[in-house]
Order: C-alpha cells, then structure tokens, then sequence
C-alpha cells in the first residue's frame, strides 16, 4: 500500500467551522479505507476528498496542534495549525472589537436596527482570560467601537446617527449626530473621528466637535469598516450585494480610489504592527481573513466563516469576531 503524505496546509490558521485544504498524495484512496483528519482534540470529517487534495472542516473543540491525516493503519502527520481560541460567545459583532490599554476587548451585542439588546447589555468587555463582562446598557444598535490616543472609547450607534464617548462607570455622552447610518469609526493620527455612513459616505468630526463631509462613497448593505493604515490614508470596506467589491482608500483631502478589488462581501479591517492589512471577506471561493501584499495579492491566512472584524492586541495578537463570538489566536500574523 502507498503510503499518503501531506505536503502543504492552506492556510495554517482557522476558526472553528473555517475550511482548511490538505494537499498531498495518496491521501483518499479506495485502497486506504475510511481517511480521517484530525486537528489536535478533534477529528474532522473531510467535505471533499482526492488523491491529491482534502477539504476539511475545523471541528469544534479542536485546538492548536499538529494536524494529521489518519487511516485504518496508520496516519501521516502534517505542519503546526492554530486554531483560534474562543473567549466569549452569545455576543453579535457587527464590527472590529477593540483592545483597551489593560488587554481588556471591548465588543457589541448589536442586534437588527431598532433591536433592543437582551437584558438592556449592548457592550461587553472581555478579560484577557475569556469570559463577557456587562459594560454599557442601553444604547440602540452600537456599531462600531474606537479608542482615541487617551483610551477613551468612542461607539457609533446607527439606529440614530450618533456617536458617543464612554464619559464615565456606564455612562455615555453624544459628541456627534446627525451622521446617518453611522457605522465605522476610526481616529486618525491628529485626533480627527473619522465615521462612516452606510447610506453613501465617511464624515470628519474634528476634536472640538465640528462635522463635515469627508467623502463620498457607494451605499452599503451592511456596516463599513474603516481603518487608518501607516501611509496615513483611511482605507474602508463597504460590502454590497457584488462579488466584486473594492477597499477603497482615501487620502487626506478626501480623493477616494480603489487599492483592492474582486472582494466578496469585505467587512472589518485592520493593519498588524508591520503595517500589513488584513481584512475579512470571502475572495475565489475562500472564506476568512486575507493579507493584502505590497504587491497587491491576496492570500488567506485564517479560515473562518461568518468573521465580521478583526484587530491587534498589545502583543500582536489577531483578535477575531464572527457574528456571535470573540476568538484569539496566539499566532501574531506574521
């Protein structure tokens, strides 16, 4: 009997439920029997299968390790796979979460547009440990999150076009209205908000609380996604019902151009401490977060479905959201 042998994994990180493609040789075979993979804690069951190539489902309960590949009469052992770790669930995300200056991530239970949250809890923050802690209470919708250079945590709510400041313990002051749908938040270096409005556009609002126009850009069907990358340009997602969606970016007078394209549904956003970005989207049939090159390619590097944001925490660390839970990997994305 040949013996199967894996040759490469793609990609080498993933999300419970994410797909994840063996490729090797001999590794389905009637001679075989019945082939199983395993992830460390789990095994898996194999969604397409060849001689040459796999496609596996990251199984619940699976943690890092090194992934195999098992038979009747042995197994083939494969490289080192992370696996994102689940630190609290029974959230709803619709954005990037945030990392506080203490390790702390701070996230939403979002809810459809005019949905209370259960309980009256619309923001959560998480120990680094794990866990969901109550934080903020009733606020409509909070969509996205953003710190300024002082900590303070800045939250849109798109149910009334605002933004507010977290101002105290639980309490909540308005620094912006009149912004839409207000979804996307991000602050640029000279301390300038930065929101996006899903109908059709990103609005500036300047420290001392003047708003204007910044940009305008196509309706989404979903939130925008902004973040500022090192070249200080504002780079947002805007997904609508294409399979062909850019990431625009933006310069400081508000020049709007396309730095990415052929995107499906691309949601949060973010640069690692290298400056690479990596964004959520599904892109030639993958689905997960991809890194953008220099050159302008695109390469999967976590699997997963249902991912709407992403960030870094203090030591590098991609901090994941899907559309009811916060996971971390270990691995840092470079």
């Amino acid at each position: 009997m040949t013996t199967p042998r894996i040759s490469r994994v793609h990609p080498l990180a993933g999300v419970e439920g994410g797909r994840v493609t063996i490729f090797g040789e001999h590794l389905c075979t009637v001679e075989l029997g019945q082939v199983t993979p395993h992830f460390e804690g789990a095994e898996s069951r194999p969604l397409v299968g060849s001689a040459g190539k796999m496609i596996v489902p990251i199984p619940e309960g699976a943690t890092s390790g090194f992934l195999q590949v098992a038979w009747p009469n042995g197994a083939a052992r494969g490289p080192f796979f992370e696996v994102a770790e689940k630190l609290a669930d029974e959230l709803h995300p619709v954005a990037n979460p945030v990392v506080d200056r203490e390790g702390w991530i701070i996230t939403t239970f979002s809810g459809s547009r005019g949905q209370a949250a259960p309980n009256g809890v619309s923001v959560f923050r998480i120990p680094p440990d794990g866990g969901a802690e109550p934080y903020l209470s009733d606020l409509m919708n909070p969509t996205a999150l953003a710190l300024d250079a002082a900590g303070t945590l800045f939250i849109s709510c798109r149910n009334d076009g605002t933004v507010r400041k977290v101002s105290g313990p639980g309490q909540t002051e308005i620094v912006a209205d009149g912004l839409g749908i207000a979804t996307g938040i991000a602050f640029s270096a000279e301390g300038t908000l930065y929101v996006g409005d899903r109908s059709g556009g990103v609005y500036a609002v300047e420290p001392q609380g003047s708003v204007r126009r910044f940009a305008k850009l196509p309706a989404s069907v979903a939130a925008y996604h902004l973040a500022f990358g090192p070249d200080g340009n504002l780079y947002v997602t805007a997904p609508t019902l294409s399979n062909d969606d850019p990431i625009f970016r933006i310069d400081a007078s508000g020049s709007v151009s396309r730095c990415f394209e052929h995107l499906a549904r691309p949601q949060g956003l973010a640069f690692d401490r290298d400056g690479t970005l990596f964004v959520a989207a599904i892109h030639r049939g993958e689905r997960g977060i991809f890194r953008i090159a220099a050159d302008g390619s695109a390469t999967l590097a976590v699997a997963g479905e249902n991912l709407v944001g992403l960030t870094f925490d203090g030591r590098g660390r991609m901090v994941l959201a899907t559309t009811n839970a916060i996971y971390r990997l270990g691995w840092t994305g470079s």
